[in-house]
């Protein structure tokens, strides 16, 4: 039964690590378009 739980948590892990990845690139898109808008 630890064994299920390890890897249920690795998975857990992995799919935290990807959705951080893609919000964070996200907000730097974001960020990107906004400031590369503005006026020089």
């Amino acid at each position: 039964m630890s064994e299920e739980n390890t890897n249920k948590d690795a998975g857990d892990g992995a799919a935290d690590a990807i959705a951080v990845t893609a919000i964070i690139s996200l907000i730097v898109v974001a960020m990107y378009l906004w400031l590369g808008g503005m006026p020089s």
